[in-house]
């Protein structure tokens, strides 16, 4: 039923038809889902680099409403252009797109730029939809991002997209619409500098870095979302302390090592 009206609406012009697929959006979003947002305090001015696990092909509209009316690019895969109802949802949001797990740096370039130029990105780390619900070990390209953009890091966690619209996939478009609770809650922003440490002495740090950017959006889910970042930040290797002279008496003694 849905895919069918996707169809007729594909034949209209670029504005119109994506006025309509925002209002048909809008309506389906209202009807079957009861929604809750956190954390909304927590979102600085922009721009910002927000990242956020991935369930389902309604994250990216679930998290337009949940920022309106800020205006947020958002990083999706080139297949979601495969298909009308993909193609159409897609339209509804401010795109920016990938192919996922190709050498093709173009489009994060064009995410940094946009950074740059003082408007907010949000991209899903995993680089794809989880099919557990668990996060799976994200892309390096998220450290990369943020590295050139130096913009706060806004950790987002989305629960209840996987059950209002599941994965297919024998057709992405003709997934079905449930009802659902869904959530998203915003966490502390922070910048990459602040992750130097849980990346120190890593063997690969654009990967250690986007893994502790990758534990902030797992602290604000629920113990079954967490996945391959459940477990606690590796520890930094110590490092064997100078040797330091006894301070005289009554100086001020040395303060500890960060």
């Amino acid at each position: 039923m849905i895919h069918n009206v996707f169809t007729l609406l594909s034949v209209l012009p670029a504005r119109p038809r994506r006025a309509a697929v925002r209002t048909l959006m809008d309506s389906l979003w209202h009807l079957r889902t009861t929604e809750e947002v956190l954390g909304r305090e927590n979102l600085p001015p922009p721009p910002c680099l927000f990242i956020c696990n991935h369930l389902s092909n309604a994250d990216g509209f679930t998290l337009v409403r949940a920022l309106r009316p800020r205006k947020v690019y958002f990083l999706a895969g080139i297949k979601l252009q495969g298909t009308v109802m993909t193609r159409l949802g897609t339209e509804a949001v401010d795109t920016i797109f990938i192919r996922p797990n190709s050498s093709d740096i173009e489009p994060i370039k064009r995410a940094v730029e946009t950074l740059k130029a003082g408007h907010s990105v949000l991209i899903f780390p995993e680089g794809g939809r989880s099919r557990t619900g668990a996060l799976t070990r994200a892309k390096k390209g998220a450290s990369l991002i943020a590295r050139r953009a130096g913009v706060p890091i806004v950790p987002v966690a989305l629960t209840g997209t996987e059950k209002f619209m599941p994965i297919d996939d024998r057709d992405m478009g003709r997934e079905q619409v449930r009802r659902a609770h869904l959530t998203v809650r915003f966490g502390t922003p922070f910048l990459l500098e602040e992750l130097e440490a849980e990346a120190a002495g890593a063997e690969d740090p654009r990967q250690a870095l986007t893994d502790a950017m990758m534990r902030r959006v797992a602290g604000l889910l629920p113990p079954e979302y967490r996945g391959v970042y459940a477990g606690p930040a590796p520890e930094a290797e110590d490092e064997a302390p100078a040797p330091v002279e006894r301070p005289a008496a009554h100086a001020p003694p040395p303060e500890p090592g960060r």
